[in-house]
């Protein structure tokens, strides 16, 4: 089971929160659209991924948001999103990653599936 806090515009969390809960073992726990209420909530739930969709409102920007994030203890997996699509990542282990590759299927449910182990990593 994977856990997941939802950070984003609670217009395009009512788009994102079915997409990630088709994903067998997948669970949101929590959602906000404040950046600094998602990182407090981070920090009490420890999510495995935290989704970090850009529509949200970010005390600052985004990037020192991804940044913050970055930091918490137990580290989560972090998924930036934008549009349809997963726009970065950043592993636990603090490795950064682009978006997925050209030709690998798009989209925040494959790549949280990718997690959860049920789809195989790009070649």
């Amino acid at each position: 089971m994977l856990t997941v806090l939802v950070l984003a515009a609670d217009h395009r969390a009512k788009d994102l929160i079915p997409q990630i809960e088709t994903v067998p073992g997948v669970y949101v726990i929590s959602q906000t659209d404040d950046s600094f209420l998602a990182l407090a909530r981070a920090r009490a739930l420890l999510p495995d991924i935290l989704v970090i969709d850009l529509s949200a409102r970010f005390t600052g920007d985004a990037a020192t948001v991804i940044d913050q994030a970055r930091q918490l203890q137990p580290p989560s997996h972090i998924l930036v999103h934008s549009g349809d699509s997963v726009v970065g990542t950043v592993s636990p282990a603090g490795a950064v990653g682009p978006a997925p590759a050209a030709g690998s299927p798009p989209g925040l449910a494959h790549e949280l599936a990718r997690l959860a182990g049920d789809v195989a990593p790009p070649l």
